[in-house]
């Protein structure tokens, strides 16, 4: 548990920071009627820098508050005064209203508030009788304050719940995971955080149902939904965890082709992924095994709807070891499949498929729509071991070395390939293809020129 020494270090405003160590000292020096008021002082310095800090994000009701306490800064008379002494009376109460606290955290500050006076109007007692607070009875309201506002960043609870809600509905909807993370959990009531994080998790998994005012289809609000629930994770893993495990139960119930749609959305999201059920991850494997493919000998690049987001998941590591079968499938493709697959996500697990696809092209246009389609995507994750059979497999096959389109491509592939452009595998690849060379344009001038080849009489 953190002493007070530490709670007090924790406040939020480091301008009431110093209001809050002079409690502290009235404290510790036996002085608990100081304490106590000069704890109010600090609530109340509190909730003011939290009311200017809402109005800046944008709040009408804090705006409105801030905006009137405007016109008293700076001023010492009658009217001034007044403003200031209707603000401390319902501070509290705009407080609550703007969910920085809660009810049971606006009773106990109102006893602080209450406390506090009987502390600075002796007037309010009976005559004789004065108000005489212990040091643990002023402590308790420091702790109090402490720990219901004053350590807490200006966080707001439902209202940012139904922010949420309509952000997603939004036409404009930003799924920007900085800009998520920043306007809906950085500053929230855990107990909405936890709401919000729920929601997410709920739609992403079960593609829940919305209304029809919405604007948006189910599954479009389970897709923004789940970039949300990543974006949290980066934020408050534990939170978005316990999120999906909850959910889990009900994602085991639905049926298989629906479970694969969401193996789609979140498969590569590694708290998803690493939540999921052995029986599911079993089920699961039995449909990828039984999924249909093409005949070795179909150009076609078609797969059964559906199939072509579950199949691509077997470049998620997580994924791959829990679901065998996917592995086993992509290897069973056609090299066109094979590329249309990796064109949706490419990964660095790809890339060993690369020199293959090549070899297999069957024709001028084939070859370069495996290029543009799988080796291109991949160019940033090639290893330095695996260029010299990439490029091999592209100078051995006419298909892919005479193509018209393929010199322009082998330069934007050592373009986009910035680890590996002073790699010798392009001297030899360039001096290949040369010597078989049809004509001028399939020399590859344009990458020799870039690598700078002279030619085998010549020096790089």
């Amino acid at each position: 548990m953190l002493s007070l020494e530490e709670r007090i270090n924790r406040v939020w405003y480091p301008e009431v920071r110093p209001l809050v160590a002079d409690a502290y000292r009235c404290h510790s020096t036996g002085t608990p009627r100081a304490a106590i008021v000069a704890t109010w002082t600090a609530v109340c310095a509190d909730i003011i820098h939290k009311l200017y800090q809402l109005a800046e994000d944008g709040d009408g009701k804090a705006t409105a508050i801030t905006a009137k306490l405007d016109e008293a800064r700076g001023k010492l008379d009658t009217e001034a005064i007044k403003i200031v002494e209707d603000l401390e009376k319902k501070i509290l109460e705009h407080a609550l209203e703007l969910e920085l606290i809660d009810g049971i955290e606006h009773r106990q500050l109102l006893r602080l508030k209450q406390d506090r006076n009987l502390c600075a109007h002796p007037s309010l007692h009976a005559l004789g009788d004065v108000f005489a607070p212990t040091g643990d009875y002023a402590r308790a309201h420091l702790v109090t304050a402490l720990d219901a506002l004053l350590v807490h960043p200006p966080t707001q609870g439902r209202k940012v719940f139904e922010r949420y809600i309509a952000h997603v509905s939004d036409p404009s909807f930003v799924g920007n995971a900085d800009y998520l993370v920043q306007m809906f959990a950085q500053r929230v009531k855990s107990s909405s955080w936890k709401l919000i994080v729920g929601i997410a998790a709920k739609h992403a998994m079960l593609d829940l149902p919305v209304p029809e005012d919405s604007g948006i289809t189910a599954s479009v609000a389970a897709d923004r939904h789940a970039l949300c629930l990543v974006a949290f994770a980066q934020h408050d893993r534990e939170a978005a965890q316990k999120a999906v495990v909850k959910a889990m139960p009900a994602f085991n119930g639905l049926p298989i082709e629906q479970q694969v749609k969401v193996l789609g959305r979140l498969g590569s999201f590694e708290v998803f992924a690493d939540a999921l059920d052995a029986s599911v991850c079993e089920q699961i494997g039995t449909y990828v095994e039984r999924g249909s493919t093409l005949p070795a000998n179909n150009a076609s690049w078609s797969l059964a709807p559906g199939l072509t987001p579950l199949y691509s998941l077997v470049g998620v590591e997580a994924l791959r070891g829990r679901i065998p079968a996917l592995a086993v499938k992509f290897t069973s493709l056609h090299p066109l499949q094979q590329a249309h697959i990796i064109e949706g996500r490419p990964c660095d697990y790809f890339t060993d498929f690369l020199a293959g696809i090549l070899t297999s092209a069957g024709s001028f246009r084939s070859a370069e729509s495996l290029t543009k389609a799988a080796v291109i995507p991949c160019a940033r994750l090639i290893k330095p071991d695996q260029l010299s059979p990439i490029l091999t497999a592209w100078a051995s096959n006419l298909e892919c070395r005479e193509a018209g389109g393929m010199p322009e491509l082998a330069v934007e592939l050592w373009e986009r390939a910035t680890a590996l452009q002073s790699h010798p595998a392009w001297t030899v690849f360039v001096a290949e293809v040369q010597a078989v060379a049809a004509s001028e344009w399939y020399e590859y001038k344009d990458l020799a020129a870039r690598i700078g080849w002279k030619g085998a009489a010549g020096t790089a």
